[in-house]
């Protein structure tokens, strides 16, 4: 038994170096449904090698591995199979507790909406407030996912009390500019706008990925605008051709 549970820890050691190595941000990845672009080959090895000790230590296991699970999920996540993120997220927040669960819940709604299944990313993020009512990633998303179920009120009250929250958040006050764009508040818009600017970093892949949710959630004239600030400061051409 002992040497078993020595061999268990030892995949999910190697697995869990190879998943503190991943260099994409958070934000990047969850742009757009395939992170895969923003991958080097290195650092596709990297999760390639993470992802066979993560399935070694959930194999061998005697049960479910809550703590690999998450990792391995978001392995297959950047690797671009989607549908395994989805459903290994589920499994790893059926057996847990607190604030892992609402993190696993939470990923997995950003997913759902990423791949256009508002319903179901709406009911996960609501689970995941449901276990952690402050988590305010998931107030944000939550609105992406009414206001393309075209519940707008409910979306502009979402992204509202995520800003209460944090009045840094740049992407909501984007969003909360152009939903109040599209109703004609332009004064409430400009506020929203000026805010998140503010708060906005100077960084071309940040204005990139702001810019492409916007324009997911078709607002559009604010989406422009950062791509135009991400072409201004890409030092480099790292900005992808296509948006």
């Amino acid at each position: 038994m002992n040497a078993h549970s020595g061999w268990v820890r030892y995949h999910e050691f190697l697995g869990d170096r190879a998943f503190q190595k991943i260099q994409v941000p958070d934000e990047l990845a969850l742009a757009q449904a395939n992170p895969a672009r923003w991958l080097s080959s290195a650092g596709r090895q990297n999760i390639l090698v993470g992802k066979e000790h993560l399935q070694a230590a959930s194999k061998l296991g005697l049960f479910v591995n809550s703590e690999a699970l998450p990792k391995l999920a978001w392995f297959e996540y950047l690797l671009g199979d989607t549908e395994r993120s989805v459903q290994l997220l589920g499994q790893a927040a059926a057996h847990q507790k607190g604030e892992g669960k609402a993190l696993s819940l939470y990923y997995r709604g950003a997913i759902l909406n990423r791949l256009g299944r508002y319903d179901e990313a709406q009911a996960s993020l609501d689970e995941a407030l449901a276990e952690r009512d402050d988590m305010i990633l998931a107030r944000e998303e939550k609105g992406e996912s009414l206001w393309q179920l075209g519940h707008k009120d409910e979306a502009i009250a979402a992204w509202t009390d995520a800003v209460q929250r944090n009045p840094r958040l740049a992407l909501v006050n984007n969003e909360l500019a152009g939903a109040k764009r599209s109703l004609g508040k332009l004064v409430e818009a400009s506020s929203h706008e000026r805010q998140a600017d503010q708060f906005t970093p100077d960084n071309p892949l940040y204005h990139w990925m702001i810019g492409r949710r916007l324009q997911d959630l078709g607002m559009t004239d604010l989406a422009e605008k950062h791509f135009q600030r991400a072409a201004q400061l890409d030092p480099g051409g790292e900005m992808p051709a296509e948006r």
